[in-house]
C-alpha cells in the first residue's frame, strides 16, 4: 500500500508541474512575453550591459544599434550555416546509440528521434 501512495504522490507532483508549466506557457503566449528577449538585455554580447551607462548621445545609440543588428544578423547567419553540421554530428551519434541497443529499444529510439526531429521543426518556422 505504500508504494501505491508514493505512486499516486509522484504522478501528482508531476501532474502539478505540468499544469504548472502549462499555464506559464499560456501566460506568456497571453501577455506576448518573450523571455529571449530579456536575455537579450542582460547579455553582454547584445550590447546591452557594454553601452549602458556611458552617456550615448542619440547618433551614438542610432549607430549602436546598426552595429548590434548587424552582429545578430551575422550570428543568425553564421549559426543557421552550422545546422547541417550540427545535425550530421547528432545523425552518426544517434547511429551509434542505436547500434548499442536491443531491437525492442531500438523502436522506442527511433520514436524519440523521430519526435524529437518534429520538435526541431516546429521550432525553425
Amino acid at each position: 500500500m505504500r508504494t501505491r501512495s508514493r505512486i499516486v504522490a509522484t504522478l501528482l507532483l508531476a501532474l502539478a508541474f505540468g499544469v504548472g508549466g502549462l499555464s506559464g506557457m499560456a501566460a506568456e503566449e497571453a501577455f506576448g512575453l518573450d523571455w529571449f528577449d530579456f536575455l537579450d538585455e542582460d547579455s553582454g554580447a547584445g550590447g546591452g550591459r557594454l553601452l549602458r551607462g556611458l552617456g550615448l548621445t542619440a547618433q551614438q545609440q542610432a549607430q549602436a544599434e546598426v552595429v548590434l543588428e548587424r552582429q545578430e544578423d551575422e550570428l543568425e547567419a553564421y549559426w543557421t550555416a552550422r545546422i547541417p553540421e550540427i545535425r550530421d554530428i547528432m545523425e552518426r551519434s544517434q547511429s551509434e546509440l542505436r547500434t548499442l541497443l536491443t531491437p525492442e529499444q531500438q523502436a522506442t529510439f527511433d520514436r524519440r528521434v523521430r519526435d524529437l526531429g518534429d520538435e526541431a521543426m516546429d521550432t525553425e518556422d
